[in-house]
């Protein structure tokens, strides 16, 4: 839910941002909450609660071959079996429940006025591209002035894991010097 976290910080202190960079993440509207798009049926039908339950869970068993299996295929579908074990263990629930549930009003002067960046990832099990492709209308439907530049990888939902040297460069070029 780091999109959502991104968003009503870059509401509340735009000034501070020079650049919003949304990375296979949820890019809420304005009073909509992140998890409003995450029960969508476009994504119910993908993420199964069994996988989601196991996200969420403090700890997975290394002897659980069928939970870090499904968590390897929806997170990390294309990383290493190494680096994606790596990262199954660090998997925690830290975040409050309200950074899913809350909503914030965006405005013109606050984040709209942030210019952003989404780095659409082509594979998603997570967030299907359709939905990140809907996110990104949405917000330029809404803040039609300097809209969204969108950049598409061809990776799965962790691409700074699979992919990150791409990750860095895009986000190099999209920061303003």
């Amino acid at each position: 839910m780091g999109g959502a976290v991104l968003t009503r910080a870059a509401q509340q202190a735009p000034d501070l941002f020079a650049q919003a960079i949304y990375l296979a993440a949820f890019m809420p509207a304005t009073d909509t909450p992140a998890i409003a798009y995450a029960q969508s049926p476009a994504l119910a039908a993908l993420l199964l609660p069994d996988v989601v339950a196991r996200a969420l869970r403090l700890n997975v068993a290394p002897g659980d071959v069928v939970a870090r299996g499904q968590l390897r295929d929806t997170f990390y579908g294309d990383v290493d079996l190494a680096t994606a074990d790596a990262a199954i263990e660090m998997l925690n629930s830290d975040a409050p429940l309200s950074i899913a549930t809350d909503t914030t009003t965006l405005t013109d002067a606050g984040w709209g006025s942030v210019s952003r960046t989404y780095i659409t990832t082509e594979h998603d099990a997570v967030i299907p591209v359709g939905t990140q492709r809907r996110l990104i209308a949405d917000a330029d439907a809404a803040f039609p002035v300097g809209p969204t530049r969108v950049v598409a990888l061809d990776a799965s939902h962790s691409p700074f894991l699979s992919v990150p040297e791409r990750v860095a460069e895009i986000v190099c070029r999209a920061i303003p010097v």
